[in-house]
């Protein structure tokens, strides 16, 4: 009898042991899943997703409504992290500046950026294009702001020339208070009388208080395009710039390429300015666009993007990662390929897990399941490699897909939430000339959960 109790109660500690184990939060929930959509009656997509100053999470992008004539806007969407609708602000350009005598702008497209957290609100930067030439003439100009934590405008700035284009990858604020917007344009110094293509890099530095342009300059080589997406502040003073232009690779390799370059502080390049590419099966034309990047604690570089071919008969993308260190050096540079067979797929945004390894989301091109072999358009891609950017043999099962049977998917930005879980937005199709801005909350697997 005593032994009969003694295994009962054996018995009973074991499940009490067993009912204690907890999950840790970046494990799999598969009974509590979901995608979360928001939008209007037209088109929605994502540009850009940062934590906010509430601990939130801020989706930035564009919409615009299905009515005959409508333009273009920018969004912003603060949300909690399992998906509830905070705050949304909505900007139009045009409105922006009406009655104002120095811009009187008629209808405007406006495409959104980036966004960005400072101490008391955030940076805001967008393109946008005027419709009528009659007024400020033609082309992409940029404009940007500071918003309050209530997305209320601080203060306001366009960046135009009636005679030339202007485009923004991105903005900084600086740790002396002022900015920096890093892009392109296809205007020149004064006194450059070099034949220039149409994009060089585009560097200003800019108060954030007033209208006091401290120093722009144009940057690139002689005949081919340039482009900068991005820009960080190094610890010396010195501005790391992310980007891509038309000149071939450090080893040869043609088509499209990425840059990192560093300037000065006061907008001079110094000698770092290296270009890489990929090449694939001896094929060295890949254009390699850059998607986005993140910067580490340790002020490396990690950039995604996707690496396309220009065979006409058989194009093949893929994704590709890069981390540079702040000095300039290359720490390791991957091309995103398992087999021969894979699926065409493109990166846009990279996130470090709390494992320390790389997640990336971007798109599978008609994507086909292996095992069902069921088709689909466009899909969200989730793709987890090692921290040095390898997809072994371990990191096979953690590739996954998001979307919708029919219309075109992708996942634009991604975050590493607190409780090591993983946030996608994506812009979902729905046909009908109507997209949606989604989010996704996953597990580091690629399993949705909640």
């Amino acid at each position: 009898m005593i032994r009969k109790y003694s295994i009962l109660v054996l018995l009973i500690l074991v499940l009490m042991a067993y009912s204690c184990v907890v999950e840790p939060d970046y494990g799999p929930r598969p009974v509590d899943t979901f995608i979360k959509y928001y939008g209007i009656s037209g088109s929605n997509e994502v540009v850009d997703m940062i934590n906010s100053n509430q601990g939130n999470l801020i989706i930035l992008g564009n919409e615009e409504s299905s009515a005959s004539g409508a333009s273009k806007d920018i969004v912003i969407l603060e949300i909690d992290t399992v998906g509830n609708l905070i705050k949304k602000k909505t900007f139009d350009i045009q409105s922006l500046y009406a009655g104002e005598s120095s811009y009187n702008f008629e209808i405007t497209d406006d495409e959104a950026v980036r966004i960005k957290a400072i101490d008391g609100g955030y940076l805001l930067c967008a393109n946008f294009t005027a419709k009528d030439d009659k007024i400020n003439g033609l082309g992409s100009k940029i404009f940007w702001c500071e918003l309050d934590d209530n997305y209320n405008i601080i203060g306001k700035q366009v960046i135009s020339d009636a005679d030339y284009y202007w485009e923004v990858g991105d903005i900084i604020k600086l740790r002396d208070g002022n900015i920096v917007i890093a892009g392109a344009t296809n205007k020149k110094e004064d006194g450059d009388n070099a034949i220039r293509p149409n994009k060089q890099r585009y560097l200003t530095k800019r108060s954030i208080y007033n209208d006091t342009v401290f120093w722009s300059k144009t940057f690139g080589y002689d005949d081919v395009d340039d482009f900068a997406i991005g820009v960080v502040e190094l610890l010396d003073s010195k501005l790391g710039v992310i980007g891509w232009t038309g000149k071939s690779g450090n080893q040869g390799e043609s088509g499209i390429n990425t840059t990192f370059s560093i300037f000065t502080d006061i907008g001079s390049s110094s000698s770092i300015d290296n270009v890489y590419g990929f090449e694939f099966q001896g094929a060295a034309d890949f254009d390699d666009i850059v998607g986005d990047f993140v910067y580490t604690e340790t002020e490396d570089m990690i950039i995604v993007g996707t690496s396309t071919s220009n065979n006409s008969v058989d194009p093949r993308s893929f994704p590709f990662l890069f981390r540079i260190r702040k000095e300039g050096t290359l720490v390791f540079k991957e091309l995103l390929i398992s087999s021969n067979s894979d699926l065409n797929s493109g990166g846009m945004d990279v996130t470090i897990s709390a494992q320390n390894d790389l997640i990336i989301t971007g798109v599978f091109y008609n994507y086909v399941d292996s095992i069902s072999r069921k088709t689909y358009n466009d899909q969200v891609l989730f793709k987890r490699t090692d921290q040095f950017g390898k997809v072994t043999n371990d990191y096979l099962p953690y590739q996954n897909h998001f979307g919708l049977t029919s219309g075109d998917d992708i996942g634009k930005a991604i975050l590493t939430l607190p409780d090591g879980s993983i946030a996608i937005a994506a812009t979902m199709d729905f046909g009908n000339s109507r997209t949606l801005i989604s989010y996704l909350k996953v597990n580091n697997k690629g399993i949705l959960k909640k």
